[in-house]
């Protein structure tokens, strides 16, 4: 049986380094506050899962993620490992088993990533009866995301309006 629109499930999982840098490649900075009023309510989402990298010595960053959980968003992360300059966290799995293992809890996926490694976890969604949505940004859209995608393809950047970080204070 096939759930009304009104009544679907709706979870999102977000891979917080490929939206972070896709936004600063364009420019701009996001709001995390925004994102999650927004995913609420444009998809009615129940719950956001949120896969960041971790950095155990940075105060920032640690102040950061307080401030998603206080925010709503259900906090996936992993401390991050560094090689030379590099600095990685590779939650793509993390991403990755939580959406097969919650499959039979959501209806409908919003997934903010333009990673095409996702493309065979998509397909397999898709066939088994999930809708799949994916927001991302362009500069950072695999083609094999966007043949995935097509018209369930929201460009990130026009979303900027929405989403942008405005410092508070004077201009």
């Amino acid at each position: 049986m096939v759930k009304s629109k009104k009544h679907q499930t709706v979870y999102a999982f977000i891979d917080a380094s490929n939206i972070i840098y896709g936004a600063k490649a364009e420019g701009w900075f996001i709001d995390q506050k925004k994102l999650f009023s927004y995913l609420k309510n444009k998809f009615r989402i129940k719950k956001a899962f949120f896969y960041y990298g971790k950095d155990s010595k940075n105060s920032k960053k640690e102040a950061f993620l307080r401030k998603l959980g206080k925010i709503g968003f259900t906090l996936r992360v992993k401390e991050i490992k560094r090689f030379g300059k590099r600095m990685k966290a590779n939650c793509d799995v993390d991403l990755t088993m939580d959406m097969l293992l919650k499959m039979k809890e959501y209806d409908k996926a919003v997934v903010l990533t333009g990673d095409g490694d996702f493309a065979p976890l998509f397909y397999y969604l898709q066939s088994r009866k999930k809708e799949v949505i994916i927001i991302s940004s362009p500069k950072r859209t695999a083609r094999e995301i966007r043949k995935f995608a097509g018209p369930k393809h929201i460009d990130f950047g026009s979303l900027r309006y929405f989403l942008e970080y405005k410092k508070r204070g004077r201009p």
